[in-house]
Order: C-alpha cells, then sequence, then structure tokens
C-alpha cells in the first residue's frame, strides 16, 4: 500500500509539473496574454477565459492516475484558478464544461457523479472568492492553501456522500485525500505565481510602451510645434519615429494626402481609405490585407487619428512587422498613444501660433497708437526752427524720420535696452525740441546696454506719460530713468514728480477687462503674455509723484508667447 500511495504522489506531481508546464506555455502566447489582461473583464473574454481553463481541466483528466476505481488528478487547481483570475463567469464555465466532461468521460465508475460536481463546484468556489482574491495582498499563498484544502474537503464529502459502496469511498478518500491537498495546495500556489508573472510582464510592457511614446513625442515636440503647415519639420517627426519604434513605415496625413513618411515615397499620395475611416470614426483602425501602399509581406498598418478640439485633423499610420502568434495589441496601443501625445503637442504648436500672432497685433495696435498730434506738434516746431535755427530743424528731421522708422518698423520679438533708450532718446529729443528747456530727464543706466534683451516699445510708452503728467509744472517736467541689473534680472523704474495717477485711472490699470486701451495696460498686458509671473509689474502713485516699476530676466523665454507661469526665482522689484 506503501508503494501504491508513493506511486499515486508521484503521478500527482508530475501532473501538477504538466499542468505549469501548459499554463506556462500558453501564457507566451500574445492572444491569451491579450485575455488575461486585468482590466478586460468582458463577456466574451471571459467565456474564452473559461474555455482555455476548462481544458486545462480536461487535460488534467486524461493525465490522471487511474485508482482504485477512481480518476486522481489535479483538475482542482486549473478549475480554482479559472474563478480566481477571470471572475464569476470564467470560473463557472471552466467548471460546468470540465465537470461535464468528468462525468462523460467513465460514466460507469463510482466516483463519475461525485467527481463531476466536484469538479463544477470548484469553478463556483473560485469565481465566489473572485472579488476577495483580487484585493487580498497578504499571506496570498496561505489563503490559496486554505481554498484547496476546502476544494478537496467539499470533493471528499461529495465522494462520501453519493458514491457507491460507502467502503470503497472511504478506502478511496483514506489514499488519495492527504496527497491531493498537498499537491493541488503546491499546484495552486505556483500556478497562480505563472499568471501573477505574466501580469507583472504585461505591466512592464505597457511601462515600457507609455515610456517609449513619451520619450518620442518629448523628441518629435520642436517639430510638431510648427503644424501640419510645415512638411519639413513633419518629416523629420516622422524619421524619429521610425527609428525609434524600427517601424517599416511612418506617415502623418491631414484628411486629404500625406502630409510626411519615412520608409518610402508616400508623400503626397491620397488618403487611403482605412486612415480616413480612423479619422471619421476618431479610432484606430487596423490592416492586414496588403492594402497600404510599398507594405511589405507580413506586416500591418494602424491608423490613429489626431485631434484637435475633438475634431479629427488627420491621422498617424505606422507599418509594423509581424510574426508567428503575434497581434497588434501593443502596437496599436502604442500607435494611440503616440497619436494622442501628437495631437496635443500639434494643438499647443497652434495655440502658440495664435499667441504669437495676438502679440505681434498687439505691437501693431501700440504701434498705431502713437499720437498724430505728436507728429503735428513735431512737424510744427521743426517748422518753427526753420526759420530760427535752420542746422537744429534738420537734425530734428532726421531725428523724427529714425523715430518713426524705428516705431512703426519693428518686427522682431525682442530688442536690446541700447536699441530701446535709443527709441526712447529720439522720442525725447522731439519733446524737449518743442518744449525748450522744459523737460528735465536724468538716468541711471547699467554699463552693459546689450546684456538685458526686452520686447520692442516697452520704454517709450512709460516714459512719454512720465513726461505728459509727470509735471510739476508746465515748463517743469522731471523724469527719472533708474535701470539696474544683476546676474540674472533687470530692474526697471520711470519716476516722475507730477500729480499722482487719478484714483479711476488705476482701478483701469488693474482691471484685464476694462475696454480702455492705454499705453501703461497694453505694456503691462504684453509683459505678462510674454513672462507670466516672471516679471512683476506695479504701479505706485502719491500727490508728490508716480514711478512705474517692472523687473525681467535678462534673456528672453525660449519661444515667444510661452508665459513662464512658474517660478522659483524672487521677482521683487528694487
Amino acid at each position: 500500500m506503501t508503494i501504491i500511495q508513493d506511486d499515486l504522489l508521484f503521478y500527482l506531481l508530475t501532473n501538477a509539473g504538466l499542468l505549469l508546464l501548459a499554463a506556462t506555455m500558453l501564457t507566451e502566447l500574445r492572444p491569451l496574454r491579450t485575455a488575461l489582461k486585468q482590466q478586460d473583464r468582458s463577456v466574451p473574454n471571459q467565456l474564452l477565459l473559461g474555455l482555455i481553463f476548462g481544458l486545462l481541466s480536461i487535460a488534467s483528466t486524461y493525465t490522471g492516475l487511474n485508482f482504485q476505481g477512481a480518476i486522481v488528478n489535479t483538475r482542482t487547481i486549473s478549475t480554482l484558478a479559472a474563478g480566481l483570475v477571470g471572475g464569476p463567469l470564467t470560473g463557472v464555465s471552466a467548471g460546468a464544461l470540465s465537470g461535464l466532461h468528468r462525468y462523460c468521460y467513465a460514466p460507469g465508475g463510482f466516483t463519475a457523479l461525485s467527481c463531476g460536481l466536484g469538479t463544477a463546484s470548484f469553478g463556483v468556489l473560485g469565481a465566489v472568492c473572485h472579488r476577495w482574491f483580487s484585493v487580498l495582498t497578504a499571506r496570498r499563498n496561505w489563503a490559496l492553501v486554505g481554498l484547496t484544502l476546502a476544494a478537496e474537503l467539499l470533493q471528499c464529502a461529495l465522494i462520501l456522500a453519493l458514491s457507491r459502496p460507502f467502503e470503497a469511498a472511504v478506502a478511496l478518500e483514506k489514499a488519495i485525500l492527504l496527497p491531493k491537498i498537498v499537491v493541488n495546495s503546491l499546484g495552486l500556489v505556483a500556478f497562480m505565481a505563472t499568471l501573477d508573472r505574466l501580469n507583472r510582464s504585461l505591466t512592464i510592457e505597457l511601462v515600457e510602451q507609455q515610456a517609449m511614446a513619451l520619450f518620442i513625442a518629448q523628441t518629435c515636440l520642436p517639430y510638431l510645434r510648427e503644424g501640419l503647415g510645415s512638411r519639413s519639420a513633419l518629416r523629420q517627426a516622422v524619421e524619429i519615429v521610425r527609428g525609434k519604434l524600427s517601424a517599416v513605415q511612418v506617415a502623418i496625413t491631414d484628411l486629404e494626402e500625406v502630409l510626411a513618411a519615412s520608409g518610402g515615397e508616400l508623400t503626397g499620395q491620397p488618403l487611403p481609405p482605412f486612415a480616413r475611416q480612423a479619422a471619421e470614426e476618431k479610432r484606430p483602425v487596423v490592416i492586414q490585407d496588403g492594402s497600404w501602399p510599398l507594405r511589405p509581406s507580413g506586416a500591418a498598418s494602424i491608423a490613429a487619428p489626431l485631434v484637435w478640439d475633438e475634431r479629427a485633423v488627420g491621422t498617424l499610420i505606422l507599418a509594423v512587422r509581424l510574426g508567428p502568434n503575434l497581434i497588434l495589441e501593443a502596437e496599436r496601443r502604442t500607435a494611440e498613444s503616440l497619436a494622442q501625445l501628437f495631437s496635443s503637442m500639434l494643438e499647443l504648436g497652434e495655440l502658440q501660433h495664435q499667441v504669437e500672432l495676438r502679440q505681434q497685433a498687439e505691437l501693431k495696435a501700440l504701434q498705431s497708437q502713437i499720437n498724430p498730434h505728436f507728429l503735428f506738434n513735431a512737424l510744427n516746431t521743426i517748422s518753427a526752427l526753420c526759420l530760427t535755427d535752420p542746422n537744429r530743424a534738420r537734425e530734428t528731421i532726421l531725428v523724427l524720420a529714425n523715430y518713426f522708422r524705428q516705431t512703426l518698423s519693428i518686427n522682431e520679438p525682442f530688442v536690446t535696452l541700447e536699441q530701446e533708450l535709443d527709441n526712447v532718446d529720439n522720442y525725447l529729443f522731439l519733446t524737449e525740441a518743442r518744449f525748450e528747456d522744459a523737460i528735465h530727464v536724468t538716468k541711471e543706466l547699467p554699463g552693459d546696454l546689450t546684456r538685458l534683451r526686452l520686447p520692442p516699445l516697452i520704454l517709450q510708452p512709460i516714459v512719454e506719460n512720465a513726461v505728459r503728467h509727470g509735471g510739476v509744472a508746465v515748463d517743469d517736467r522731471r523724469v527719472h530713468i533708474q535701470i539696474q541689473q544683476d546676474e540674472e534680472r533687470a530692474y526697471i523704474q520711470v519716476s516722475d514728480q507730477g500729480k499722482g495717477f487719478p484714483t479711476q485711472v488705476l482701478e483701469k490699470l488693474q482691471d484685464p477687462d476694462d475696454p480702455s486701451y492705454t499705453g501703461l495696460f497694453n505694456v503691462r498686458k504684453r509683459l505678462r503674455s510674454i513672462y507670466g509671473d516672471h516679471c512683476p509689474f506695479s504701479i505706485q502713485s502719491t500727490p508728490s509723484g508716480s514711478t512705474v516699476s517692472f523687473s525681467l530676466p535678462l534673456s528672453p523665454p525660449a519661444r515667444t508667447g510661452i508665459s513662464m507661469q512658474r517660478s522659483d526665482v524672487p521677482c521683487a522689484s528694487p
């Protein structure tokens, strides 16, 4: 009897080993790996898993040992695992399938009915414990041992209750109960560890795909900022994608044609039907029928939509090679992630373009704000000087021409402090020509006037405001310009000795929705749109004078129009 029990233990261990080998081989197949993903628990998916686990249980019956009129095997492992891993429908369907097979396999055996019912009950038991087991983090292995013990005791009870003769059932259970508990407990622990390893590898695959998509998107960002209108930039982007993913072909399209492609002469070709479908349905579309031009055999094409503001504006197409037992789930997910990131970047590029256009419009608006009365007054002054001081009149005409040329033809997003001060000096020269000895301007300037680059027409409106409203008397207007620099920032103050700003004017300057369009409001708005919180702007007004202060980085932002909204550097003005 001892020899028989030793043989029984050996056969059970062999049966469990074959089951684990089969499970390991199956989890290497991509279709099963996809079906086992934790996040996909649709009814078809559960039924598919029920079929797979049921077939594993049936295989255990065929590899089992005929012992005292019964078939001793490891059906418990795969049937319990079905419910624990796949959920209620998977457990019930696997248990029903393998239980029915066990009954029909040897219907004349005295344990056929009890073993068939027992096998079905294993699936139900796993299904009942599915939710509890999915959230269990500690002592999982002990829980699996306890679950196996409960299943084997249930099977023992069914055999003793339903199998006849009773004495044969008792003798059978005395011989097989303990070996089955030991082997099936260890087998279930090993089986679930195999599936856990699969889940970890799937998670790692997903993380790697997302990381690769983010890396590619970050590398392509400088080119995607140019938008769909720059084909040369798009060509650089698709070359990067093809190089990083080792894809056969990569293409970016609009809704009509291929804008840029790598891996074939596809640029300019009409939008293929599957890409049009992806754009219309706003979802990835996969084909394997060879309809994508120049696609080699053994490859598949994936089109993922590029979406702006909930509307498709184009597609990203990847052609990838396929191998045996491979499906396109990972590649489809990568293409979809890349398309989503590309959509965001293209949309940001378009937004960036709109911001730059807005800033250009603000600059043009400021240029058009040059007071025509200032021009008329300057011309009248020149006319009077022609009679009294022709040389100064000629000099004033040249300064006026230079002033308007500088003011109206500036197209650069940033100019040096030296250029900006030249414009201010021209304005002051023309103003002083009209108000002889009435304007007194003092300056405190840094030694290097080229370190600071700032938006054009920032200082001149502030100085003009101080000249117009900063008079102690009509013939005594005093303005002080102070500019200091440290290693990173410049601090600018323009002070006058007038009567200060009226309260209502200060309130309008603080209100971004006020329709009034003043020079100071425009300056403040432009600085904030370019620098964000990196350029604090303040106005101090008293009955004895006003001071306009602001500070900004010496170097402009990397791209015009991108506000630097966060800063770890103190920005207080001196």
